[in-house]
């Protein structure tokens, strides 16, 4: 054995002693315990649950405007002094207005009786007398109208009866919101769907790339021990040994590099798949033709009914419709009843009544054209929603095209490629055969070698662009779930 097939071999003991401890740890997955994993564990799905739980508390709180409201407000007040009123001067005049006409009927009753009517100085006295007599009778007019210190509490109630259809607008529009929420999180379902099945069909078509890779370069050893046993017997030239161990150098980098995807390709799915860097997955599955008898119509049908953008625009319609009646409403009227009542009377002044029930009627006349501007923005912010919607539904149409179209030209091309495969795999017998009679020679079985493992590659690649193509449909379409139930059906193993 030379040194460079020493390396080889040691080389290959070491990988296999390093790669064991991990097989033994390692975890066996299948596509749908794949897409259920990352399902599982999303993150992002996460975040979009709890902005759906967030939408639905938004629209019960526009239920909440149809409601009453009721608040109480409750204080205690200190004044500087009580606030008083003083009729003290009402008083003096009416005591005084009396006291003269008490003294008029006094000397009115004197005259009556036949005897002289009262002097100028009786007079006085008497008006006086009567004066102090009423002064001591009558109260004083000084009213306390609000204590100095009180205290209040007051309840409150309002409800809307009429806001120019304000209050059902808000009402749509968090329904709305909540209908586009729930709409992110199916979307950012499917997105973590078609990404995991990405992923996942890069690590079976890589480990079935690498698996060939491996084949190539077993037969490349052979051959090359092939020719150096009829290059030692002198049946061929030294340089037909030296192009088979160029060739066998060749497929050693090949296998390295596709080796180097395949372990990139493990990291993608364990991110996808919430798992740690350094846990190691088994994927027990390999490239399988399966079958799938939608039609390019059918695609597109669906795909206008059921692609997240479009029905999250439907929405964003509805919600623009909702703002245009906000909008509208500024021009109406708005009518609401209320109540309020003092659980304080004591605290009261007269003035002030201990309840009061009332509807209360308000309208903007004029505001210096605001209204109206914002009513035309809300006219245009709908035609644009339109414009958005046409403009969707012309390139989710055209992307279905194109990944229909990339489906079936892989499809035709993995059917096509098994007929080259048979005969890769006839003219590499024949050329083996050939090169062992001496009739043949180490060139033409390497590029026999290669022109089959090209084919074969080829081929894998085809199903690996089938599906993916095929997931991306179902993806547009709304159901990228679909895959797993076609790639779990029966078909046609590789």
């Amino acid at each position: 054995m030379n040194r460079q097939g020493l390396h080889r071999r040691c080389g290959r003991f070491v990988a296999l002693a390093l790669i064991a401890p991990a097989l033994c740890h390692g975890q066996t997955l299948t596509l749908e315990t794949a897409v259920g994993t990352a399902l599982q564990k999303s993150e992002r799905i996460g975040q979009y649950q709890e902005r759906v739980a967030q939408k639905e508390y938004g629209t019960k709180d526009a239920w909440g405007n149809f409601l009453p409201s009721l608040t109480f407000t409750a204080g205690y007040t200190r004044l500087n002094d009580p606030i008083t009123m003083d009729l003290e001067p009402v008083r003096q005049a009416m005591i005084a207005l009396q006291a003269g006409t008490q003294t008029e009927f006094a000397n009115a009753y004197t005259l009556l009786q036949g005897k002289p009517g009262l002097t100028p100085s009786q007079r006085e006295a008497t008006t006086a007398a009567n004066a102090a007599s009423l002064n001591d009778r009558l109260p004083l007019f000084v009213d306390e109208l609000k204590h100095q210190d009180y205290k209040s509490g007051t309840f409150v109630a309002t409800q809307p009866l009429f806001l120019g259809g304000k209050l059902l607008a808000a009402k749509n529009y968090a329904l709305s919101e909540q209908r586009s929420a729930v709409i992110e999180l199916e979307r950012t379902k499917s997105e973590i769907v078609q990404e995991t099945v990405a992923n996942y069909l890069a690590v079976v078509l890589m480990t079935d790339v690498v698996a060939t890779r491996r084949d190539v370069l077993a037969g490349m050893n052979r051959h090359d021990e092939q020719a150096k046993k009829l290059f030692h017997e002198g049946l061929i030239a030294s340089h037909q040994v030296m192009r088979a161990e160029v060739a066998v150098a060749d497929a050693e980098r090949n296998l390295f590099d596709d080796e180097n995807k395949l372990e990139l390709a493990n990291i993608a799915l364990r991110t996808s798949l919430g798992m740690p860097t350094e846990e190691r997955i088994d994927v027990m599955e390999s490239l399988a033709y399966r079958t799938t008898d939608d039609t390019l119509a059918t695609y597109q049908v669906a795909a206008m009914s059921g692609h997240p953008v479009l029905k999250i625009l439907a929405e964003k319609r509805v919600a623009a419709a909702q703002n245009y009646t906000v909008q509208r409403s500024e021009f109406l009227p708005q009518i609401a009843a209320f109540g309020k009542y003092e659980v304080y009377p004591q605290y009261l002044s007269i003035l002030e009544p201990r309840w009061a029930v009332g509807v209360q009627l308000s309208m903007n006349l004029f505001n210096g054209f605001k209204s109206f501007s914002k009513l035309e923005a809300a006219v245009h912010l709908e035609r644009e929603v339109e414009y958005i919607d046409a403009d969707a539904r012309k390139k989710i149409d055209l992307l279905v095209n194109k990944n229909y179209r990339e489906l079936v030209n892989a499809r035709n091309r993995y059917q096509r490629l098994k007929k080259n495969i048979v005969l890769a795999q006839e003219n590499l017998r024949l050329m083996q055969n050939r090169f062992e009679t001496g009739l043949g020679t180490s060139l033409d079985v390497i590029d026999a070698e290669l022109v089959l493992e090209k084919n074969q590659i080829e081929r894998k690649q085809s199903l690996f662009d089938y599906y993916k193509a095929m997931t991306e449909l179902y993806a547009t379409v709304g159901t990228p779930e679909k895959v797993v139930t076609i790639w779990n059906g029966k078909g046609e193993d590789q």
